[in-house]
């Protein structure tokens, strides 16, 4: 466990370690950990450059005017955008690459608990969770690449579930035969491997999912009927009644979120694009494949790696299901571009 003393500690190198007017892009970062990340990185990166991509342009501005009183040299632009859609994510992805040449850090962290699909067919819960998650990397990788040749940062970080990966079920990849809690492992592997794909694509920048934890934010308000109920019901006794023996304290979330966004644990492959320098006890982690500096890297809550994860990678691997989920996620894109229906 990286303990939260050192976590802060690197933290607060940044100024220091890392350069000024950072590119930086934040999808969902209204409430909850996106906010409380947002947050925390402002207190330390000097005149960062921030793109803010929200459903709602009251609530970012809301959030970047908190940030600026923290601090002031911090420059932000907020984009319109569902991102529970591909196109509109599209859109947001090219109003930066026609303002930016380079980006050190995307913050994906977007999601909704719902069961029905969206104008593009996708499963509402996985479009935004998984399919525009990869597609703002996806999108962005170019400018990436171009931040870890000139930079000493370049990486994404996912928050979502990183070492909870599970089985995934070939025959239903788009995630719309079974019920949303057989589905959690499914999301969280191809998850996974479509971020590996993407970190072999560009073995510069540095790629991490993560699991924060029990962490108390809004996510479940809006789920409605019964599965909402009951949410919000144990969402109520674990904030309410037990929060301080299993719940992950919101601020101590966001400041470990900025360390996954920023430490030399998490290197890329290649390049000089590592970070801040560790120090102490605190080393490189190992990345999905077992390996030290393998560029992709799946971390629970106290920020470090889980063994079990390799095995469940590795087998998913031999079968062939990682090229089949690259396959799949990449022919949703390109249908929603071509204005298709899922069935045609």
């Amino acid at each position: 466990m990286v303990s939260l003393p050192d976590v802060v500690a690197s933290n607060a190198r940044i100024p220091t370690t890392l350069p000024r007017n950072l590119v930086v892009v934040f999808a969902g970062a209204t409430t909850g950990i996106g906010e409380a990340t947002l947050k925390a990185f402002v207190k330390y990166a000097v005149a960062p450059r921030i793109y803010f991509l929200a459903r709602s342009p009251e609530s970012a501005n809301r959030v970047a005017e908190e940030c600026k009183l923290t601090n002031p040299q911090a420059n932000f632009t907020i984009i319109k955008v569902d991102l529970s859609t591909v196109m509109q994510t599209d859109r947001a992805c090219d109003e930066i690459k026609a303002k930016e040449k380079h980006v050190n850090l995307v913050v994906t962290s977007a999601g909704e608990v719902r069961l029905d699909l969206s104008p593009e067919g996708l499963h509402i819960a996985l479009a935004a969770a998984f399919y525009t998650r990869i597609r703002i990397a996806q999108n962005l990788l170019p400018l990436l690449v171009a931040a870890s040749k000139s930079s000493t940062l370049a990486r994404v970080v996912n928050v979502a579930g990183g070492t909870k990966e599970g089985q995934i079920f070939t025959d239903d990849l788009p995630g719309l035969k079974r019920p949303l809690y057989r589905i959690r492992g499914h999301i969280i592997s191809m998850t996974t491997l479509a971020m590996e794909t993407l970190s072999e694509q560009a073995p510069g920048v540095a790629f991490v999912h993560d699991y924060p934890g029990t962490v108390m934010t809004p996510l479940v308000d809006g789920v409605p009927g019964w599965v909402g109920i009951c949410l919000r019901l144990v969402a109520f006794i674990l904030g309410g009644l037990l929060a301080r023996w299993v719940c992950v304290p919101i601020e101590e979330c966001g400041e470990r979120h900025v360390f996954l966004g920023t430490s030399a644990k998490y290197p890329p492959k290649q390049g000089a694009a590592v970070g801040v320098p560790t120090l102490g006890d605190v080393k490189a982690t190992n990345g999905v494949d077992g390996a030290k500096n393998s560029g992709m890297y799946s971390v629970a809550w106290d920020c470090e790696d889980r063994e079990k994860v390799v095995e469940i990678l590795d087998g998913l691997r031999k079968k062939g299901t990682k090229e089949l989920v690259w396959d799949h996620v990449n022919g949703e894109f390109e249908r929603i571009k071509a204005g298709k229906g899922v069935d045609e």
